[in-house]
């Protein structure tokens, strides 16, 4: 390592990996369940890339910056420094704004896994597990149906 990388280097370049690692395994996330998701996964992809283009403006300030302040001088960089910071700032809230909208975004529909529509026997077959209430009548596990008037409860 030459001298010019200080503990401060260090940190940013740790930053840039370990960004670059969550981004890159998030779309990859993204894309494995692009069919499931829809268009909030692809929304969350765009959000990861736009969130890399960033940390590619952050390496160029880890790496570039001590060669920038010596091209330009310390009164130049200030204006430099202003204009790269927009330019972050509106990459991050562009990328954040995707990866929220992509969590609220509407999914595609989803087959019921359990618990939904079933069908009703034919005439003359029975249920091999019982009578099943339609959907609308099932209730959920470890309900059970209030008393009745003659067994206990509010009589009327």
């Amino acid at each position: 390592m030459s001298s010019s990388f200080t503990f401060g280097s260090i940190i940013g370049i740790l930053n840039l990996i370990v960004m670059t690692v969550l981004l890159v395994g998030g779309a990859a996330l993204m894309v494995s369940r692009r069919q499931e998701h829809g268009r909030a996964a692809v929304m969350g992809i765009v959000g990861c890339v736009v969130l890399l283009l960033g940390v590619g403006v952050s390496a160029f300030l880890v790496f570039g910056f001590p060669a920038l302040v010596g091209t330009l001088g310390p009164m130049r960089i200030q204006t430099v420094l202003a204009v790269i910071n927009i330019v972050t700032m509106l990459i991050q809230a562009t990328g954040t704004g995707l990866l929220i909208f992509a969590v609220i975004a509407r999914r595609n529909p989803q087959q019921p896994v359990g618990g939904g529509w079933q069908p009703q026997p034919g005439p003359g077959q029975q249920w091999q597990q019982g009578p099943q209430q339609p959907p609308y009548q099932q209730q959920p596990p470890g309900w059970q149906q209030p008393p009745q008037p003659p067994f206990g409860g509010p009589q009327g």
